[in-house]
């Protein structure tokens, strides 16, 4: 780090060696450490130089750009976090594969939106069937599964996210809980269910969490049971619909079975996020009619629907202009479209959802669009201006374009140009010129073509074929001079070919206006309003900005004019517009475009221009009115860097959703709260000191580190995100003797919250005095400001009266932080666009011996944690004993408590005093007690905090086991209500298989039911049972249950008629082994669901005989895969939890007699002999002899 703070120029060589020391000192006191691929990567070089820890590209420093990385570069892969982007293409799809890989391997984690990848239900180009995102989803988790995180042992870190308007969004829902499902089955077949075990090892989407992006349109539609539409990625139309309820639903089953998929909503991310100019986190369905013009490489304008499936490369335009590679344009449909216009005259025809994007507000639906709205427009050239060879020409079609004629001149096919005779004769002599000299205009007197003469003008008249020919592929010659316009091949010309055009034709028709007061411009004057639109979008090409003026005649259609022979006299008239460049757009004009060198109006230009002085004028304009058209046919691009294109000058979204920041890498850290707290309180400056020596060097790795991708290097060179966060928030709540499900812990939460953010934006802002900010602040330095300011003001929430005394001064510096970097940031700017987050520190936390997880209370107060590598460590809450001492409590007590904690695993039933136990409550009920914290204790202190963190928090609502999908459900959106960013629920044991439990377990595994222990409940000796009979695809047999007194099953017989001995033998031990499961109390549920689909012959159809009481009552079963599916759906039908017992009556039997029967009593029994298996027959009541062998059999009581 030291060696970093050199090389990059923050620091001299004494300084940075301080910084070192510092660093160092920090880590070994615990105070503060680096994520985990800090720590796997950084340093192992000096050891071996070709020990790896490298990834494939770095930034160059020299020359400012990003390059290949070396192996045996010391520019170690030290980001935890990484947001990348994925195309609809298969090319992007397997190039991030190869990106997740290479994180994995060196310990980091990624993040994805799958959304824009088109659904299942949609079409492939060539007619095929899309596989969906899902399908990838899986492939991309398998792999994750394969790499160990940084080739140690920590897994690899995944989430998946997918929009809940997207076609294929239940099948994400659902996916990961039908995998848990399977990892039971497996388990429940003796396979291993640990974490590492060939159960949850043999099963998809293990190795990712996921999460449904959800806007607030879905969650108010969830509140009123409404509607829900999901959209065709490729098209926008609607595609299915589902009720909204019925999806928030089963998002909390699949979190109630598995803890997947969590939410994240957007509106709050877009409400704190900092750079809106660079992207909006939001989903979008855009269109524009096919007449929008799009600006591409070079300057050129093409319309949207020329490019239809066309490879090209665009301009995008975020306050800098970035090339862009595209696949081309595509149909979106036929939707309603609306005119969209500005104050200065700008249009665009686009699609009410369309979102356009605006200085002040970022990204805005263009329904959504105000007067106080401004959109964004090109403010600088856009392309370099090359030299163009015939630039005469193109000068030539401008002056045609303002003051040229065209058809029949003198009864012969021409052009004819008419300008000043005195004043522009220069103009025409040269275009004379150049006529006579590239295209040989000899008149019949043999004489090159001349400028002829009248009492009011000049005028050159061109007859020459070729030159017409050539002319007209550019023009139609045709229109008159009002329905005038640029064609598309003009806007299909480079810019310095635009240059010329538009040099000729404002020498034709502009005009330098210098009035005085502020009054000073350049004006094209036309009748041709649609001309004037085409050259207005033009100008933006060299970054000039102009306003339009329509109906400069106020609907007069009469005006006295020059009448060619020195008079005046009245004539009809078009009406007349007005096209004007003033402010700094006049000098960049004079600059960049230009009048003709041979025209006086050059001259007037300079020269106003040299005496009256000019202000910046910003590049956007505010909107003016938005209109209904009507339906047409609509189109839109996908852009992949900025997810923004150019139309019609204005920027606006593209098709696909990104997340803002997409390519990007975070390096997180984490500090030790506890290093922090003392006897009196907490030591802030110490806490502040840590802080800021953080944010350096975090800033120091963003360029000093490698990257998995080119784009991803670059994206976090431009925007530098850091996220420093805390951990053991829920120890040192506890120490100070605060609920954490409590005003006063919440109170403190976000005041060191505060402080911390604060204070990282303070450091971030001087850094940018230093050595500059961050390469996309000026495009947002707006935006950014004004949410340091939001985030500031909310100190004010902050209940100071909740807080104890010794801690109440927190607040005061917390409003101090903010205020200073708000001061500083709006000098200096920032060098970081984010710098605080709140990771989850489960490999950190360990290593700083912190009793608590980033904003997570304590599990419990005794905790089992199992190893990857095997084993299991049990962990103590340490801050038992100071809270304790905080309330009070003596010595003796004290070590009296912590001895029964650690027998009983809870504090309940302690010496501790009642009003005392909610500073121990967890986030899980103890294996031994009653008492957890309330999911909404969680929400509230998520809510708390999230106001003054400038990412997200990454924190699980821990629920217990008893929890309901209907209770989890709630719990998403009393988060949505709450304003968070994003939410994860966990039910306590819903996975077979976790790494921190409350109790001691076998290994890996949570026990589920544990039979040893339980006493065998015998059957009567004389019950009743049900026989039942069937026929299943022609195999007959009978099915008795034996039933306790109170109607449950006890045992199961199947016999099978007319079967071999094998499958009779193994029915029997079937029913034998099933019998033996009820008598020690397994439920029928849990029995016989197992053994539901088993698949073997026979199998189909079933045949039912009907007629009896008990069938009326009964569900018929139609058919099975199997006997043994067969059977269980009998006992699910009538002895399942919703069934209850069957109920019947058996009529009271007699007391039979004690008298011994005679022989001749007992008819053929059909008995058989033991011993070799014939036919046996009855010689006394405890003896028989065998017909076959003659073998005699005795037995009971041996009469």
């Amino acid at each position: 780090m030291g060696q970093q703070a050199y090389k990059q120029g923050y620091f001299d060589e004494k300084q940075s060696l301080i910084l070192k020391d510092e660093i160092a000192a920090i880590c070994l006191n615990q105070m503060c450490v680096f994520n985990s691929p800090v720590w796997f990567n950084v340093g192992i070089q000096d050891y071996d130089p070709a020990a790896g820890g490298v990834s494939t590209y770095v930034w160059d420093f020299e020359n400012k750009t990003v390059i290949p990385a070396k192996k045996t570069m010391n520019r170690p892969q030290c980001s935890a976090c990484f947001i990348q982007g994925v195309e609809d293409n298969m090319e992007s799809i397997m190039a991030i594969q190869v990106a997740e890989a290479n994180l994995f391997k060196a310990g980091s984690g990624t993040g994805s939106n799958r959304s824009n990848l088109r659904s299942s239900k949609e079409r492939l180009t060539g007619g095929g069937k899309p596989s969906g995102p899902v399908s990838f989803i899986k492939a991309y988790d398998a792999y994750a599964g394969v790499i160990k995180s940084g080739g140690k042992t920590r897994r690899a870190a995944k989430m998946e996210i997918l929009n809940i308007d997207h076609p294929d969004v239940l099948e994400f829902i659902n996916s990961k809980q039908t995998e848990e499902k399977k990892a039971w089955a497996l388990i429940e077949q003796g396979y291993d269910g640990g974490l590492n075990g060939s159960a949850y090892g043999s099963v998809a989407f293990q190795n990712c969490n996921m999460s449904v992006r959800v806007s607030d349109e879905f969650m108010e539609t969830v509140k009123k049971d409404g509607v829900w539409w999901t959209k065709e990625v490729t098209s926008g139309k609607k595609c299915e619909s589902h009720n909204a309820r019925d999806l928030m639903h089963a998002i909390a089953e699949g979190t109630h079975i598995c803890g997947d998929p969590g939410i994240q909503c957007d509106t709050i991310i877009n409400k704190y996020h900092t750079c809106k100019n660079s992207g909006k986190i939001n989903a979008s369905n855009p269109c524009v009619t096919g007449d929008t013009k799009v600006l591409l490489e070079d300057g050129r304008w093409a319309r949207i629907d020329s490019i239809l499936d066309k490879e090209s490369t665009i301009l995008a335009n975020t306050g800098l202009i970035n090339k862009s590679r595209i696949n081309g344009s595509f149909v979106t449909g036929v939707k309603p479209v609306y005119l969209l216009k500005t104050k200065n005259g700008y249009e665009l025809k686009l699609t009410a959802d369309h979102k356009v994007f605006t200085a002040n507000r970022g990204f805005v639906p263009a329904y959504e669009l105000t007067k106080n709205d401004f959109v964004l427009l090109p403010g600088v050239q856009v392309a370099e201006v090359a030299n163009v060879k015939d630039k005469i020409f193109y000068q030539l079609l401008g002056l045609y374009l303002g003051d040229g004629c065209g058809g029949n001149i003198s009864n012969t096919r021409g052009v004819q140009i008419t300008m000043d005779k005195e004043r522009e004769m220069p103009v025409l002599e040269k275009i004379a010129d150049y006529v006579s000299s590239n295209y040989e205009r000899i008149t019949h007197k043999n004489s090159s073509a001349v400028v002829q003469i009248t009492n009011t003008s000049g005028k050159f008249t061109i007859t020459n074929n070729s030159l017409l020919n050539k002319i007209g592929e550019f023009v139609d010659l045709a229109l008159p001079g009002h329905k005038k316009c640029v064609s598309e091949k003009i806007f299909g010309l480079t810019l310095g070919e635009q240059k010329h055009i538009l040099q000729g034709l404002f020498t034709a028709d502009g005009t330098v206006a210098n009035y005085g007061e502020k009054s000073q411009y350049i004006s094209l004057d036309s009748t041709s309003l649609q001309m004037l639109k085409d050259v207005q979008m033009l100008l933006l090409g060299f970054g000039i900005k102009s306003k339009l003026y329509e109906n400069r005649r106020a609907g007069k259609n009469k005006a006295l004019l020059p009448d060619g022979k020195g008079g005046i006299k009245e004539y009809d008239v078009k009406e007349m517009h007005s096209l004007r460049v003033s402010r700094e757009g006049r000098i960049k004009f004079e600059k960049l475009i230009g009048f003709m060198p041979e025209s006086y109006k050059a001259e007037k230009l300079k020269k106003m221009n040299e005496s009256v002085g000019t202000y910046k004028d910003k590049p956007v304009d505010s909107v003016k009115s938005l209109n209904y058209l009507g339906i047409e046919k609509v189109y839109d691009l996908t852009e992949p860097l900025t997810h923004t294109f150019v139309a019609n000058g204005i920027t606006i979204h593209n098709c696909s959703e990104y997340m803002f920041l997409d390519d990007t890498a975070c390096n997180l850290a984490s500090i030790n709260l506890m290093k922090f707290r003392t006897k009196d309180g907490f030591d802030v400056e110490k806490f502040r000191e840590v802080v800021r020596t953080y944010i350096i060097v975090m800033d120091l790795i963003v360029d000093g580190a490698s990257y998995p991708a080119a784009k991803i290097a670059e994206m976090s060179h431009r925007f530098r995100t850091l996220g420093l966060g805390y951990a053991n928030l829920g120890a040192l709540l506890m120490s100070y003797g605060l609920p954490y499900d409590s005003d006063e812990g919440r109170a403190v939460a976000a005041a060191i919250t505060a402080i911390m953010g604060g204070e990282a934006y303070k450091t971030s802002a001087k850094l940018a005095g230093l050595v500059g900010p961050f390469a996309g602040y000026e495009d947002n330095k707006e935006s950014m400001l004004k949410v340091i300011e939001m985030q500031r003001e909310h100190v004010k929430d902050i209940d100071v009266e909740k807080i104890p005394g010794n801690l109440r001064e927190l607040v005061n510096v917390a409003w101090d932080c903010w205020s200073d970097a708000y001061n500083i940031g709006e000098k200096e700017g920032f060098r970081n666009a984010q710098v605080t987050v709140l990771a989850p520190t489960g490999t950190i936390a360990f290593m700083m011996d912190c009793d608590t997880t980033g904003i997570e209370p304590d599990i419990a107060l005794v905790k089992y944690k199992v190893l990857s590598g095997g084993g299991m460590l049990k962990i103590v809450n340490r801050g038992v004993k100071l809270a304790l001492e905080n309330l009070g409590y003596s010595e003796n007590e004290i070590n009296s408590v912590i001895d029964y904690i650690d027998k009983n695993d809870t504090i309940e039933g302690s010496i501790v005093k009642a009003e005392h136990l909610p500073i121990f409550d967890c986030a899980f009920k103890p294996a031994n007690g009653t008492r957890n914290i309330n999911y909404k204790g969680h929400i509230r202190m998520m809510a708390a905090v999230q106001p003054f963190i400038s990412g997200a928090i990454s924190k699980t609502v821990n629920m217990p086991e008893s929890s309901s999908v209907d209770e989890i459900m709630d719990a998403y959106i009393y988060a949505w209500e709450q304003g968070l960013k994003a939410v994860a629920i966990y039910r306590e044991n819903s996975k077979r298989s976790q790494p921190l439990n409350t109790k001691k377990t076998e290994g890996e595994r949570v026990k589920v039911d544990n039979l040893i222990g339980k006493r065998q409940k015998d059957l009567p000796q004389t019950r009743k049972s049900i026989t039942h009979r069937f026929d299943l695809a022609g195999h007959k047999g009978y099915l008795t249950v034996g039933l306790y007194d109170d109607g449950s099953p006890g045992e199961i017989f199947v016999t099978m008629a007319k079967e071999g001995s094998t499958i009779r033998g193994l029915m029997d031990a079937w029913a034998r082994s099933v019998s033996f499961n009820l008598q020690y109390g397994v439920s029928v549920d849990t029995l016989f669901k197992r053994f539901r689909h088993q698949k073997f012959e026979p199998s189909g159809f079933a045949k039912n005989v009907e007629g009896g009481e008990l069938d009326a009552r009964g569900i018929i079963i139609r058919s099975a895969s199997s006997i043994v599916d067969y059977v269980a759906q009998f006992m699910l039908n009538n002895f399942g939890t919703s069934k209850g017992k069957v109920e019947f009556e058996i009529k009271q039997m007699e007391k039979p007699s004690e008298e011994q029967k005679a022989l001749d009593d007992y008819g053929n029994e059909g008995l058989t002999c033991p011993l070799c298996g014939g036919p046996a027959k009855r010689t006394g009541n405890c003896e028989m002899v065998c017909t076959f062998c003659k073998q005699t059999t005795r037995g009971g009581c041996g009469e």
